[in-house]
């Protein structure tokens, strides 16, 4: 399996992509970089709310 660990598209079904929060612990992986910043979103919507209206 291959790890996108900045972001981006994935090339194959076995490929993930990764993102890590600036602002905490959390880590989120996903098979796809859509799946994986809707993941991101919901994060700083739940857990850090003016960081989220920011971006």
């Amino acid at each position: 399996m291959s790890t996108n660990r900045r972001g981006g598209y994935v090339s194959s079904a076995s490929d993930t992509v990764e993102r890590e929060c600036d602002r905490c612990e959390w880590h989120g992986a996903a098979g796809s970089y859509p799946e994986l910043i809707k993941r991101y979103q919901d994060h700083l919507r739940d857990e850090h709310p003016t960081a989220w209206l920011r971006s």
